[in-house]
């Protein structure tokens, strides 16, 4: 079809509204692509079919809908998805909600239990192929185009040309008018530093050469912000904004075809600036899909590595009820990225994360035991919360009891509320009546101590400083054990470790005494395979240490790298003397001793059974 094809299409305002009934339902496509000078134009004129009119549309950026000069009843709108500007209408009564689960959005549309008759969509020019294209946003735009009496297309220069299910043909088509009004943009704000330390301890769980479902939002741009130093990434979601551009060409993004032939970024739109609508344009590291196929949760559970993160306003102890966002949308929020969540505890490798700021603007706890208020925005994340982030840190509650989750939820709350949500957690029976939680020393958590390493067979291990929360995992690690690494260990055949015992062992103060836990991930599931401390001794006027691996996983260098690590924290906060007390039946330590970077000097105890070795670190 040549372009004297599309001219032939060509209408005027005054045509196109001769073709629209009283009391028709009309679709416009949605978020930044919507037809804005055709909705202006409607609103202004007084053509005398345009009353009682139903306005059907997703997502709503801008004013489009709040022109003060329509006529009164001309029209009311009539939406699946709430978005910020029009959030506070809805709840006023002034337009039709229609609650819907977001996968279930193309079927409402494809079923005809939502009909159209009438569809405006904003497209690109046409080109000499007579193809024109969707741009930015795809979403139900082809389901509609095909069941809609009359298709209308606003045809715009601004509109990119993009890679993907987003083009139609001419034939699909029934009349054009032209356009040349700008896209609605939306400019990127700048994150807080709440944000941008949440951001970073959501980053440190992403793994190279994950799929990673980011969102639109100055949460998304923090997280983004931290992972460009990490390689192999893919991004697939329903909105993406202008962090794909620095994420691309940062390095971060892969940018061949990976698994299931599966592009740098998939999503469904983008909305951002007019510098992210350049880039996309003619972009193919960019597949804009329409919502069914990237809602389909059978094909996303299939990527590997799959990340889904959901940000809400209040989460309750046990990390599965929380609050949403009274503005949440379904195209940007909850239902949006409960979808990628689901599809992430299926995922190989996947990981599903909440994060969520410490306190809300008055300085309540955005932790709480139980939701008390907020009853109408209260949602389940269905048993897919594995972590949940907040500037304070990160809590891994897969498999975990609620006593567990508790010690784990408390220890990245805000420190004002964490001995409240102690006493409270306590009351409902969470937690044991005796457990202690020391805050002067939770506060003082070093993150900076935290590290990852790999050993021979690929064995990655993270090493942090061990937390309160902690218990639970040195308890099953102790038992682990067999009696002769007990007895080489505390020195004697200690046969059971309870809570009474365990507990004040895992309460440090980082300072006097250090201990550094190594832990292992399987499916999201983690467990201690090593431990090495060291504690003050005055007597000695030096530091003790002690260290233990679990016997499955001696031989690879873990105890090596411990006391490495230890001897470098050590020179780091000034300490000039360490010495281990071994048995002298322990071959294994005293080998480790007698080959570390820094030699010993070693003294044998009067009997002879036990050997001190004593570092000198300057």
């Amino acid at each position: 079809m040549n372009r004297k094809a599309a001219q032939d299409k060509i209408i005027t305002y005054d045509q196109m509204f001769d073709m629209i009934n009283p009391g028709s339902r009309i679709f416009f496509s949605t978020g930044a692509a919507i037809p804005a000078q055709t909705v202006s134009k409607i609103l202004k004129s007084k053509h005398p079919n345009l009353v009682d009119l139903e306005f059907i549309h997703l997502i709503t950026m801008d004013d489009s809908f709040n022109d003060k000069e329509a006529v009164k009843d001309k029209y009311r709108l009539k939406t699946l998805i709430v978005g910020e500007a029009i959030g506070k209408d809805v709840e006023a009564g002034k337009i039709d909600f229609v609650p819907s689960n977001l996968s279930e959005i193309p079927y409402l549309f494809a079923s005809e239990a939502i009909g159209v008759d009438v569809a405006i969509i904003q497209t690109s020019q046409p080109d000499p192929g007579g193809f024109l294209n969707l741009g930015i946003i795809t979403v139900v735009a082809d389901i509609i185009i095909k069941k809609a009496p009359l298709v209308i297309a606003e045809i715009n220069p601004h509109v990119p040309c993009t890679h993907g299910e987003t083009s139609i043909h001419m034939n699909q088509i029934d009349y054009i008018v032209e356009s040349d009004r700008p896209l609605a943009t939306i400019q990127t704000k700048k994150y807080n530093t709440v944000s941008n330390r949440i951001g970073w301890h959501i980053s440190n769980l992403i793994e190279d050469n994950s799929t990673v479902s980011l969102h639109a939002g100055s949460l998304f741009d923090a997280i983004a912000a931290h992972l460009k130093n990490k390689k192999g990434l893919r991004i697939y979601s329903h909105v993406v904004s202008d962090w794909a551009i620095d994420l691309i060409e940062s390095g971060a993004i892969a940018l061949d075809r990976g698994e299931n032939y599966q592009r740098a970024v998939t999503c469904s739109c983008c909305f951002g600036t007019e510098r992210l609508y350049s880039y996309v344009n003619n972009n193919p590291s960019f597949e804009f899909a329409p919502l069914l196929r990237s809602t389909y949760q059978s094909n996303i559970s299939k990527i590997n590595k799959l990340i889904g993160i959901i940000n809400v306003k209040k989460i309750d102890i046990s990390g599965e009820v929380v609050a949403l966002y009274s503005t949440d949308s379904k195209l940007f929020g909850f239902d949006s990225k409960l979808n990628f969540s689901i599809a992430a505890i299926q995922s190989r490798g996947g990981k599903a994360i909440v994060a969520v700021n410490s306190v809300d603007q008055q300085g309540n706890s955005n932790i709480v035991i139980k939701h008390k208020n907020d009853s109408a925005l209260i949602r389940s994340t269905l048993g897919t919360t594995q972590y949940v982030a907040t500037e304070y840190g990160v809590a891994n509650i897969m498999g975990k009891s609620i006593r567990e989750r508790t010690l784990a939820m408390i220890d990245i709350a805000h420190p004002d509320h964490r001995e409240k949500l102690l006493h409270e957690a306590k009351s409902m029976g969470y937690l044991y009546p005796d457990q202690i939680y020391i805050l002067e020393h939770a506060i003082h958590y070093p993150f900076n101590l935290e590290t990852i390493k790999t050993f021979p067979d690929g064995l990655e291990v993270k090493f942090r400083p061990i937390k309160a929360c902690d218990e639970d995992l040195m308890r099953r690690l102790f038992y682990q054990f067999s009696k002769e690494t007990r007895y080489l260990r505390y020195f004697s055949v200690i046969q059971t470790m309870p809570h009474n015992r365990m507990q004040p062992y895992v309460h440090i103060d980082y300072d006097k005494t250090l201990s550094i836990v190594g832990i292992i991930s399987h499916r999201g599931s983690e467990k201690i395979i090593a431990e090495a401390r060291y504690s003050y001794d005055r007597g000695e006027d030096a530091y003790e240490m002690a260290f233990v691996v679990d016997e499955h996983y001696q031989g690879k260098g873990i105890g090596s790298f411990l006391l490495m690590y230890l001897f470098f924290i050590a020179k780091d906060r000034g300490i000039h003397r360490l010495f281990g007390t071994v048995l002298t039946e322990n071959t294994n330590m005293r080998k480790m001793f007698n080959n570390a970077p820094v030699k010993p000097s070693q003294l044998h105890e009067e009997d002879d059974d036990v050997i001190q070795y004593i570092f000198d670190l300057g």
